[in-house]
């Protein structure tokens, strides 16, 4: 039997992204704010997070594994303060938040970003 190696090409990649997830008592207070917003404006429906790494093209595999390296460096739980509401001309950003750039959220950023090989504008 002879082995085949997919090449990049071949292999069936996704996108993927990390989330910063609130607590859930903020959760619920911002899909109430979410949903208000949507009966008046449309637009999608998400759970609220926060986007540690934006949108980018892996494997399965790769971005199990990136995940799990990423995990192993980042503080699980940290607070963040909203410094801004903005809007974006991005379909999932209609309306957001910028989250105050404290240590903390930086450094989560960071380390996710090096661990997924992300290279962010911002």
């Amino acid at each position: 039997m002879q082995k085949v190696k997919l090449t990049e090409a071949e292999t069936k990649t996704d996108v993927y992204s990390v989330w910063g997830l609130p607590s859930e008592e903020v959760s619920n207070r911002v899909k109430k704010l979410m949903n208000g917003l949507r009966s008046e404006f449309g637009g999608p429906q998400f759970e609220p997070h926060v986007t540690v790494v934006g949108a980018i093209k892996l494997s399965e595999e790769e971005a199990r594994d990136k995940f799990r390296k990423g995990c192993g460096e980042v503080k699980k739980v940290y607070s963040g303060t909203v410094e801004k509401v903005d809007v974006g001309t991005f379909f999932y950003q209609c309306v957001y938040l910028l989250l105050h750039p404290t240590t903390e959220v930086v450094e989560a950023s960071a380390r996710c970003c090096r661990s997924f090989g992300y290279n962010s504008s911002s």
